[in-house]
């Protein structure tokens, strides 16, 4: 089974989502400091042209570039990489049955 490379996908995406969630905070906090220093930018050249900004700054809750994407994308390669060891799992057993 560990020579299957639907096996290391499954697990590698795996571990990527465990990491993932345990960045997820310090990602959130660091990405809303971006964000914001990118929206002062803006305002700043708003203000410059005489416009008022009415966008709200990001939080670390609110960021303009989230994790969930990446967590989606992670959560269906382990369903799907899973979904595919485990039909090949049965039908070698299968046949090793005959």
């Amino acid at each position: 089974m560990t020579d299957s490379p639907w096996f290391w996908a499954c697990l590698f995406a795996a571990a990527a989502l465990i990491g993932l969630a345990l960045i997820s905070s310090k990602y959130g906090k660091r990405q809303a400091q971006i964000e914001r220093e990118f929206q002062g930018r803006q305002r700043a050249a708003q203000n410059v042209q005489g416009q008022s900004s009415d966008i709200p700054l990001s939080t670390p809750d609110q960021t303009m570039i989230p994790l969930w994407p990446l967590v989606l994308a992670l959560t269906s390669l382990i369903l799907i990489t899973f979904f595919i060891l485990y039909r090949r799992q049965s039908t070698q057993n299968a046949r090793s049955d005959l």
